[in-house]
């Protein structure tokens, strides 16, 4: 068996190397997202998930950015 050299974390050559053969996903919107926080209740969370399936949305973020582009419109009912 042959004796791989060790490299630090995040130093390997051939890691780095794969990481110039893409750019990762394209944009399915014209600006790239950035990662943000909110608070939530467990039972809101839930909620959102089960709204975002009722939506054909593949996650919670998804039906988020939906929802925030007005892609998605909730009718409120009293």
């Amino acid at each position: 068996m042959a004796k791989s050299a060790i490299y630090p974390q995040g130093k390997n050559p051939n890691s780095l190397a794969n990481l110039s053969k893409t750019e990762g996903r394209p944009l399915q919107y014209s600006s790239k997202k950035e990662r943000k926080n909110i608070s939530v209740t467990p039972e809101g969370w839930e909620g959102i998930g089960k709204l975002a399936q009722e939506y054909g949305c593949s996650n919670k973020s998804e039906f988020l950015e939906k929802l925030g582009r007005g892609i998605i419109k909730l009718e409120i009912s009293a």
